[in-house]
């Protein structure tokens, strides 16, 4: 089992959920929201204090994505630096980014997998997910 999985396992098992949301109120960090230009969320630790911030604007799937993708932040940088998901993509994607998109496909698929008969496009809808996060999921 690689690190992504075995944090998110852990999380999971620790707090015996997979909801963001509870995640996030089960660890102590608080989860606000802002209606930014250009930014889909960010993490912030201020003085021990850590902090989500979501854009207001997004529809609430997307929030939850959002949300997981920064938890991701969190549980696996150890800097625990100020990470922000901008709306527009990058031309190449940074370890801590793809590290948080793995973390965010492995949590919200947990105990998921597609239908034999089922496209990556529909099982990314079952599961709340943008098709394009889907090439994040490792299939057994």
């Amino acid at each position: 089992m690689d690190y992504i999985k075995q944090s998110v396992q852990q999380l999971i098992n620790k707090h015996e959920t997979k909801d963001p949301y509870r995640l996030a109120r089960a660890m102590g960090i608080d989860v606000d929201e802002f209606p930014f230009r250009h930014i889909k969320g960010l993490i912030l630790e201020i003085a021990g204090n850590v902090t989500i911030v979501l854009n207001s604007k997004l529809p609430e799937w997307l929030k939850r994505v959002v949300l997981a993708h920064e938890l991701g932040h969190q549980q696996l940088s150890p800097q625990r630096m100020g990470y922000f998901f901008m709306i527009e993509n990058t031309f190449m994607e940074s370890r801590v980014e793809y590290e948080a998109n793995r973390f965010t496909v492995e949590l919200l698929t947990w105990g998921e997998e597609p239908e034999s008969d089922e496209s990556m496009e529909h099982f990314a809808a079952r599961v709340g997910l943008p098709k394009e996060m889907m090439r994040y999921k490792i299939i057994k």
